[in-house]
């Protein structure tokens, strides 16, 4: 009898804990991060792991694949691949933010910010550019950048990094794409602090909004970039943390895919080690918050590529190969950390990436109490 006593205790003693953890998983985050490795499959993140030695990316204890299929092609591209996680719903390639029918389509950054919580996105692209735009804009073609920055311009996303200069400047002003005189460049310094440099960036001080349109188009290639993407998420976090309501942010390492277009393995894998080392800093924060859901994934397939040889001693990879330089129908990875991750696991379509997030923000509408910046927020 005592034995039995002894023993009901001890499991009494193992399964509280693991009823605490259970129900942190189950928690609802109050912030969440999207980070988004353009044109990464499990080749790219392969071989970053042989460079690398290990990877930030396996702090995530949850792991599954997504089917990046559009609504009209086997093979997406980033715009419908972006709008699916973005918006939950699949959408045709080359539109932004918008069913096939040409609705818009409510974002995660437009549901978080019915929830009163502040928002961002930090890219090494044009802020402009297709997987950006699809969480902050809403168009019928992507390449319809300046309509883009137009919707950014009077949008009210809060932290806006990246490149893409040349599409918010005026006709007059040298390099400008627009073919008018709207200088939307003075129209972000109207609501928020602006960067258009590094140093401009890093003097901007303790700021809880600003926007950074560091290069005419985009920022360079990871060895040269200045600043880093890791640097790039950690300014963008200490300002979006300042709300008490919480955030929602998407991050993009987007020169992993066009160094899979241009078959460039040595650029592939220092991009895949800047994006790597930015989901580092996504991590520490949600590790100190414990509250911060993060999700990395990709839009798409890039070049199909594979390591064939190497050496984990050497951390090198001495021969690759690119089954071609155009996107590929194969499953990306997704990996989560953070409160609610486990709804990350298994195999699922892109959109379904969406809807989790939405449906946490939502979630987390709905149970806030209706008062300050969230009265009346839609659940």
């Amino acid at each position: 009898m005592n034995y039995r006593m002894l023993v009901a205790v001890l499991m009494a003693l193992l399964i509280i804990p693991m009823t605490a953890r259970a129900s942190e998983t189950d928690a609802v985050p109050k912030n969440v991060i999207i980070m988004i490795g353009d044109g990464m499959s499990v080749g790219q993140v392969t071989a970053a792991r042989v460079v690398k030695g290990s990877l930030q990316l396996e702090r995530c204890p949850v792991g599954g694949f997504s089917a990046t299929h559009s609504a009209d092609r086997l093979v997406t591209d980033s715009a419908a691949g972006g709008t699916a996680l973005a918006t939950g719903q699949r959408t045709n390639n080359h539109m932004v933010g918008m069913t096939p029918d040409g609705a818009p389509a409510k974002t995660l950054l437009e549901h978080a910010e019915d929830a009163g919580k502040s928002t961002g996105i930090v890219v090494t692209c044009a802020v402009t550019h297709a997987t950006p735009a699809t969480f902050v804009a809403h168009v019928d073609d992507r390449g319809k950048q300046t309509e883009i920055a137009e919707q950014i311009a009077a949008g009210n996303v809060d932290v806006v990094l990246g490149g893409g200069q040349q599409f918010f400047m005026p006709q007059s002003s040298k390099g400008s794409k627009r073919k008018d005189d709207k200088d939307l460049i003075a129209a972000l310094r109207e609501r928020m602090p602006l960067a258009l440099t590094a140093d401009e960036l890093r003097a901007l001080g303790d700021v809880d909004s600003f926007a950074g349109l560091l290069a005419m188009d985009y920022l360079g290639w990871a060895a040269d970039r200045n600043p880093p993407l890791r640097e790039m998420v950690s300014l963008a976090l200490n300002a979006l943390s300042k709300n008490p309501n919480g955030f929602a942010l998407m991050v993009e390492g987007s020169h992993i895919d066009w160094a899979a277009h241009a078959n460039e393995e040595a650029r592939l894998l220092g991009e895949m080690t800047d994006f790597d080392d930015a989901i580092g800093a996504a991590l520490d924060f949600a590790e100190a918050d414990g509250n911060t859901l993060v999700v990395v994934t990709a839009d798409h397939d890039t070049g199909g590529y594979t390591p064939l040889d190497g050496s984990l001693a050497d951390k090198s990879v001495t021969k690759g190969a690119f089954v071609g330089d155009d996107h590929t129908a194969i499953m990306v990875p997704v990996f989560a950390y953070g409160p609610g991750a486990d709804a990350f696991g298994g195999i699922h379509d892109n959109r379904a990436i969406g809807e989790a997030l939405i449906g946490f923000v939502q979630q987390a509408a709905a149970e806030a109490p209706a008062e300050g910046a969230l009265a009346g927020a839609a659940p």
